[in-house]
């Protein structure tokens, strides 16, 4: 499994980058990275900028259960 930052190191993204992909804010992405608790909707949007990335490489995509060290507030 990888984590958010693995992705986001993998497609050369910096964190404002992912955070503006996914459509929220760069210090709930921090959180999310650091394993600080964040609602599920928030790891769903950066799920989906992940996905739309994998799509665009032709990858299979992936479900926001499959992220490592997500800490969910809900």
């Amino acid at each position: 499994m990888m984590t958010i930052d693995d992705y986001r190191v993998r497609f050369g993204w910096s964190r404002a980058h992912m955070a503006r992909e996914a459509g929220i804010d760069v210090n709930t992405l921090r959180s999310a990275i650091n394993g600080s608790p964040v609602y599920r909707a928030k790891i769903g949007q950066v799920t989906e900028a992940i996905n739309r990335e994998l799509k665009r490489r032709g990858e299979q995509p992936i479900k926001y259960t499959d992220l490592a060290g997500v800490v969910f507030a809900d």
